[in-house]
């Protein structure tokens, strides 16, 4: 690595589908020789996207600001399947409903969940349930009963894709679960949905166009200058000092 890194930092990560938020970090810690890092914010093995991973004792101490980032996502469902987690993680089972796609009506989903939803987050979540992951609780085959919850869904953009499957980008508030908006959506349908794909596109400010991959670290360790925010610009962009 030509680039001298600073001692403190800030660093937008592509996190790779199928891999844990934990497991990239853990990679990215290794590659830079770090010890302390952590993240702004997980995202499911399944999804992929923008990760704010915070370098250095410096930064870490600033995670907090980013506490109530908005976020945004893209992604894809497929109607006519349920599952327990609401995505693939999970036997996708046919709900044996029959439902016309060609007259479905992306506006009126779009404008049924655009605004202040409650909704219910899935059991295979981090959520802590009595001290325990409520995944955990799911796994051992013990459904926790999971709270609704406010979120706000500032925008909702759906369209068509194939014959049973649904493209959408979202704008949210923070702690909305878009399995859960996918879910929602399908009986909402009266069909059921499964969502199958989910890509992080913003968190807050950042893009996950300025972002770094492990893979691009590894094959060309000065690409990591695109994906590098200053300590300094973090808390003038989240109004620190």
């Amino acid at each position: 690595m030509t680039f001298e890194l600073p001692q403190d930092f800030f660093l937008l990560l592509n996190k790779q589908k199928r891999y844990s938020s934990n497991g990239e970090l853990n990679c990215l810690r290794h590659i830079l020789g770090v010890r302390k890092a952590g993240f702004c914010g997980t995202l499911d093995p399944l999804a992929e996207g923008l990760l704010v991973v915070a370098v250095g004792r410096g930064a870490t101490k600033l995670i907090s600001l980013a506490a109530n980032a908005e976020k945004s996502y893209s992604g894809e469902l497929v109607l006519g399947f349920r599952s327990a987690s609401f995505d693939c993680g999970t036997e996708l089972v046919p709900s044996g409903v029959k439902f016309d796609f060609e007259s479905l009506d992306c506006r009126a989903v779009e404008q049924n969940f655009t605004g202040v939803i409650s909704q219910v987050p899935p059991a295979f979540s981090a959520l802590k349930i009595d001290g325990i992951r409520a995944y955990r609780l799911a796994r051992a085959g013990r459904m926790p009963e999971m709270k609704p919850r406010e979120v706000e869904i500032k925008s909702l953009k759906i369209r068509k894709l194939t014959d049973n499957r649904l493209g959408f980008c979202v704008d949210c508030s923070k702690g909305t679960y878009i399995r859960s908006l996918v879910a929602d959506i399908g009986d909402f349908l009266g069909c059921g949905a499964t969502m199958t794909a989910l890509r992080r596109e913003k968190v807050g400010p950042f893009s996950l166009e300025k972002s770094v991959s492990i893979p691009e670290l590894r094959e060309d360790p000065d690409s990591i200058v695109r994906a590098i925010v200053t300590v300094e610009e973090f808390a003038s962009l989240w109004g620190g000092e």
